[in-house]
């Protein structure tokens, strides 16, 4: 545990100011498609995971409840939001469009940092079933990555649909399909090629399964062997969705970032149909994931539609550095003034600059500062302010200091 807690660390204020710039630009890409802008529980019921996203409980933080209960940080937004969305908007049919910027307390890894929570923006839409509604949140998700100056992407979009569709030809009990799903997520082809042997299907349907992982590449390849595995109907109406919303990608300008993935799954576990990553340029995991989760609400007693995508902010900040897209330190202090001894004129004119607006700190000589935290630094001694070799009045500091 001391080893773990060693590698936490704090947010220091260059940093936040970052974010504070990125948290503005994703939140105004929100309001431009009409989101409102919403925060969920941070504390939840445990067993609001344990007992639906048995897959999350690896990743939980548990604490207890003034009353005894058991209660988990929220290691996930979409499902406090629409537990919550189930209780004040009973109304199926309202169209709700929410979007937020959350601490999130699950593990993350990155290319340079790791952590034990991240800060994430999203966007979930409920209530509307249309492949364009799937359109226009991975629009909003591509935006994101635009506002904050990440041009070059890549979007790998498929459906959980497809495979769902398969699965269900197949038949397989549900050990079987949690091992099968197991290994398609970790792209574990040997391992999955040795379990696919060993299960009770026919020999089309051990071919088709088989190609599910390696099925990705560019859209109209992809596609067309994806539709050459179909086995019911039901799969071939997974693709004719996925058309759509590829037309909807197209008309918006971001087809020609698009490529198809038929085997990447979630751990979340509730997708039902759309799924897609983004990744930025050169980056080795996705900033961005989502999807469309119809059959979620149904478990809160009011069901409806819903598509939404995540983004971890903290990911994000890592590959903005690399590319050096962030906002260059500045002083974040106008004047430091060093006393030896501080006198009265000095307390009354460090309190009247702060008064109008100046942010100033006084310090003894005995202690060290970072110069270059502060804009100006001055030497107080007599009544005067020597600022490098020049020796100011209050008046003349002031005005150095400008207005404000």
């Amino acid at each position: 545990m001391a080893q773990d807690m060693d590698d936490l660390k704090m947010v220091h204020e260059e940093e936040m100011k970052n974010y504070d710039r990125i948290e503005g630009s994703v939140v105004s890409v929100m309001r431009r498609h009409g989101c409102k802008i919403i925060q969920t529980p941070t504390f939840e019921d445990y067993d609001t995971y344990g007992r639906y996203f048995p897959q999350l409980q690896r990743e939980m933080i548990k604490t207890i409840g003034p009353g005894g209960e058991v209660l988990v940080m929220r290691p996930d937004v979409t499902v406090p939001l629409v537990k919550t969305v189930a209780r004040e908007y009973p109304d199926p049919a309202q169209l709700l469009k929410f979007g937020y910027v959350s601490m999130v307390f699950r593990e993350y890894y990155g290319k340079s940092t790791h952590g034990k929570y991240f800060l994430q923006s999203g966007v979930e839409v409920l209530g509307d079933e249309t492949p364009e509604c799937d359109g226009e949140v991975m629009v909003m998700a591509a935006e994101f990555l635009e506002s904050v100056g990440i041009r070059d992407m890549r979007i790998d979009l498929g459906t959980v649909a497809y495979m769902d569709a398969l699965f269900d030809e197949l038949h397989l009990t549900d050990e079987e399909l949690s091992k099968v799903r197991e290994y398609m997520e970790k792209r574990n082809l040997v391992s999955f090629g040795k379990l696919v042997d060993t299960l009770p299907i026919t020999t089309i349907q051990r071919k088709v399964l088989l190609e599910l992982p390696k099925l990705f590449g560019s859209y109209e390849d992809t596609l067309k062997r994806a539709e050459d595995l179909c086995l019911n109907h039901k799969m071939m109406a997974a693709l004719a969705r996925l058309k759509k919303i590829y037309e909807y990608l197209e008309v918006a300008g971001y087809s020609g970032r698009v490529q198809l993935d038929f085997g990447f799954t979630s751990h979340m576990g509730y997708y039902t149909d759309m799924v897609f990553k983004i990744y930025a340029d050169g980056a080795l995991y996705s900033l961005i994931s989502g999807g469309r989760y119809d059959s979620l609400a149904a478990q809160f007693q009011v069901p409806r539609p819903a598509c939404g995508f995540g983004m971890n902010m903290n990911l994000l900040y890592e590959v903005m550095a690399e590319e050096n897209l962030l906002e260059e330190m500045v002083p974040s202090c106008d004047l430091a003034v060093i006393y030896d001894k501080p006198d009265r004129d000095l307390v009354l004119t460090l309190m009247d600059w702060r008064r109008k607006g100046h942010s100033v700190l006084g310090v003894s000589g005995k202690n060290r500062i970072v110069t270059g935290d502060y804009r100006i630094t001055a030497v107080y001694e007599n009544g005067k302010f020597k600022v490098g070799a020049d020796l100011l009045s209050k008046e003349e500091l002031e005005a150095r200091l400008g207005g404000k």
